[in-house]
């Protein structure tokens, strides 16, 4: 004869784990998730058509055969800029949508050059391993010296280039003092120069008393 018996069994772990879902993502796109002591940077430009609804949108192709910096866009400061010694800077992501070929050159104190991206008319290019492509570390590795970083695309078409070109890059603060609290804010229609909190996104130009938006990177831990 069957008997039922039940016994009582101590809990010693909760099953195991699934990573379906975090598999399935790394598969498509691995996230970024920063040290405690890094943040996102990006350099970008942006070649857009006016359009007569948006009155503050400029028209300001690459013309044929012409180059152009980019800027950051946390400050919409034209590159070149100056990294300060106590930090590094990798570059790690870069996406081009141009109407036209496009070919992207990165530079690290004037005597240090690499292609970072080279893109096809109407062809979107995305690339997420370009941490061999440019980066402090390769010279300076203990972040002793300051260094200029400047980005610049050149238009290889023939007819005015519109799209956008942005680069994510990791800057990495070594041994140093806190992060600055502030950030000075390039106006783009008349180039004044604003200081305001670094997680500030709109400001009016102080001059011309224009709006315009910046990006704040600095309270981004981790991009999906």
């Amino acid at each position: 004869m069957a008997r039922e018996v039940t016994f009582t069994v101590d809990t010693k772990g909760v099953g195991k784990p699934d990573y379906s879902q975090e598999i399935a993502a790394g598969e498509e796109r691995p996230g970024v998730l920063l040290k405690y002591n890094q943040q996102f940077r990006v350099f970008a430009a942006s070649m857009t058509e006016a359009e007569a609804l948006y009155p503050y949108v400029l028209d300001n192709p690459i013309e044929v055969g012409e180059e152009r910096h980019l800027r950051d866009s946390d400050t919409l400061e034209t590159l070149p800029i100056t990294l300060s010694a106590g930090y590094t800077l990798s570059m790690i992501e870069i996406a081009i949508l141009t109407t036209q070929n496009t070919i992207v050159y990165g530079y690290i104190d004037s005597v240090s050059g690499a292609v970072i991206g080279i893109a096809g008319a109407y062809l979107t290019m995305h690339e997420a391993r370009l941490r061999g492509q440019l980066n402090t570390t390769w010279y300076d590795a203990t972040a002793a010296l300051p260094h200029d970083i400047d980005v610049i695309a050149r238009n290889k078409g023939d007819a005015d280039m519109y799209g956008s070109i942005t680069i994510l890059c990791i800057q990495e603060a070594v041994g140093t003092p806190p992060w600055p609290t502030t950030k000075k804010c390039h106006c783009p229609y008349c180039g004044s120069i604003t200081t305001v909190p670094k997680t500030t996104t709109n400001i009016i130009c102080s001059d011309c008393k224009k709006l315009y938006i910046v990006t704040n990177f600095s309270s981004l831990r981790r991009l999906p």
